[in-house]
């Protein structure tokens, strides 16, 4: 009984594992484009060491503390006003801590922290936008490899159909019912049904390659056109909003330029004066002839004031300007650019969408005209090239519904991405979705130690 139950469980996982791998949806292909992805993990590692840069800059406020040493060998020799020679020696050896805290430096710190945290918010856009494109090529690959099975399938049933004309056409002309000329028209199509087929398939195996080289497993045997999570707005003006407010390139363009114009405070604050406390306490033996120890402690107040540097400084401030004018260009045109693109997609949408009402439309004429011309065929009123001619159209319009479908879905993700919307959070991927604040939370607060 044992045995029979394990031999059931046992297949029974096979089924499951073998189940998964034959068929996946758009959804779980896009989890392990998640999880799988080279290019996206990179990124996420430049964000934390981009949050280096705040823990640097926390840095500053803190006391800086050294401790120093030295032994070494001091020989003296003496002649006195006698002749009389005489040599001294000691080996002296000193201990010295340092503290040095900045008190007061007139909003540099300040910069340097609003910097880094203006960084650090443009990657995390970065990363959001390098996530977005990785879903979005995810999702036409695996569209395309739907598209590309669908019309395979269309074009082995066209094969068949075809296959039969020629063969019933090659029966009636060996019985003298067919011409020679209609054999030679249902030759002629059955070739080229088998060069469509033949074509289709290399289709497929092209798509199956880009999936393998970007996903990282061999593609599933089913595919299936997905259900949209997330509903597109029925306006362009509200697309527009959306994507205003959630495009990652818009929003890192916008930190970025927030970012150029706290560099010109940060260049203006270095022509301000810095205050330090400087704390000392030495203990030397043998520090010369005259002295067994020396023992000193001190404390002092370092003012200073930068004067004149050569024109570094306004040079620099001078340059922080021109870069701020640059990224508030750069924002302006990304908006426009990002903006137009939005408005081209939402045309081609609609589009789509009314192309698919009337292919649609077109395939059920179609259809009852290939069973009009056949039965027309029968009685003699109609020809074999008629009927050919027929089913050819049928064909191409179902091969042309799959396409225009998956296009339409493809301009779907395409417009998702805009608006910030295709994202392991947004379509509620099965995933480990990364933490942005877990590393950054964790460099922010460390005053000592390697790893975060």
């Amino acid at each position: 009984m044992n045995r029979i139950f394990l031999i059931l469980y046992k297949t029974t996982l096979i089924f499951f594992f073998c189940s998964i791998c034959y068929s996946q949806t758009l959804y779980d292909t896009l989890s392990k484009a998640y999880n799988n992805s080279p290019l996206l993990k990179s990124h996420r590692f430049k964000l934390e060491a981009i949050n280096e840069e705040l823990a640097k800059a926390l840095s500053k406020n803190r006391p800086q503390v050294n401790l120093s040493g030295s032994v070494g060998s001091d020989e003296t020799t003496t002649v006195n006003t006698s002749g009389i020679e005489s040599t001294k020696n000691n080996n002296p050896k000193s201990v010295t801590l340092e503290i040095q805290q900045n008190l007061y430096d007139f909003g540099r710190t300040k910069s340097l922290i609003n910097i880094a945290d203006n960084s650090i918010f443009a990657q995390r856009a970065d990363l959001r936008n390098q996530e977005q494109e990785i879903l979005l090529e995810a999702s036409r690959i695996y569209l395309a490899l739907l598209a590309s099975t669908e019309i395979n399938k269309l074009a082995k049933n066209n094969l068949l159909l075809l296959q039969k004309h020629y063969q019933a056409t090659e029966d009636r002309f060996k019985l003298g019912e067919a011409t020679s000329t209609d054999l030679s028209l249902a030759k002629a199509r059955y070739y080229r049904a088998r060069s469509d087929e033949i074509k289709s398939r290399g289709g497929i195996e092209k798509e199956r390659s880009k999936y393998f080289s970007l996903i990282g497993i061999e593609a599933p045997k089913k595919l299936y056109f997905p259900q949209i999570k997330i509903a597109l707005p029925e306006k362009l003006k509200d697309i527009t909003k959306e994507t205003l407010q959630g495009n990652p390139i818009i929003i890192a363009s916008g930190f970025r330029k927030k970012l150029s114009f706290i560099k010109i405070s940060s260049a203006a604050s270095e022509l301000l004066p810095t205050l330090d406390l400087n704390l000392s306490a030495q203990n030397a033996w043998a520090p010369n002839t005259f002295f067994d120890e020396y023992e000193n402690y001190k404390m002092e107040f370092n003012l200073k004031i930068p004067l004149y540097l050569g024109g570094y400084n306004y040079s620099n401030i001078r340059q922080k300007k021109k870069e701020a004018m640059q990224s508030s260009k750069i924002l302006d045109y990304n908006i426009k650019k990002i903006l137009k693109e939005v408005e081209i997609l939402w045309i081609e949408f609609k589009s789509l969408e009314a192309q698919i009402v009337s292919i649609n439309a077109a395939i059920k004429a179609n259809e009852m005209a290939v069973e009009g011309v056949k039965k027309e065929n029968e009685v003699g009123s109609k020809i074999l090239l008629d009927v050919l001619d027929a089913e050819q159209d049928l064909l191409e319009e179902k091969v042309e519904a799959v396409k225009v479908e998956r296009d339409k879905y493809i301009t779907i993700f395409n417009l998702m991405a805009f608006m910030g919307k295709l994202s392991s959070s947004e379509l509620n991927l099965d995933v480990g979705v990364y933490d942005l604040d877990k590393n950054y939370d964790a460099v922010k607060n460390m005053w000592l130690g390697f790893e975060d």
